[in-house]
């Protein structure tokens, strides 16, 4: 990982996810999922995502903090964010698990 914004941007990330809830870090994951393997339309993407409630207020510090990672990870380069979901993944095998379930070989 490259030192400057990106960084920073995960350490932040990765930050906020220790203070979440179960609930929140499954969320997260499969928005990180999502995020991984769409490539065409993600306006699709972002609008299911800004419609979907965790606890009925969409202005929570939660998905506040969703908003700022799917802006972020966009503007990752490749290596950048495979180097995030390996981070993730060597601190949280239940996450690993979670993207070998759907198939998303970080060849680690």
């Amino acid at each position: 990982m490259n030192f400057g914004r990106c960084s920073t941007q995960q350490i932040c990330l990765l930050s906020w996810r220790e203070n979440w809830t179960q609930d929140q870090v499954q969320v997260f994951n499969q928005t990180i999922v999502d995020e991984y393997v769409t490539s065409a339309d993600q306006s699709d993407l972002l609008d299911g995502l800004e419609n979907f409630h965790i606890s009925g207020d969409s202005n929570t510090m939660f998905s506040c903090q969703l908003r700022l990672f799917r802006s972020w990870y966009k503007a990752w380069s490749p290596q950048d964010k495979q180097t995030f979901l390996r981070t993730l993944a060597a601190m949280d095998p239940p996450f690993l698990q979670f993207l070998q379930d759907r198939n998303i070989d970080l060849q680690l």
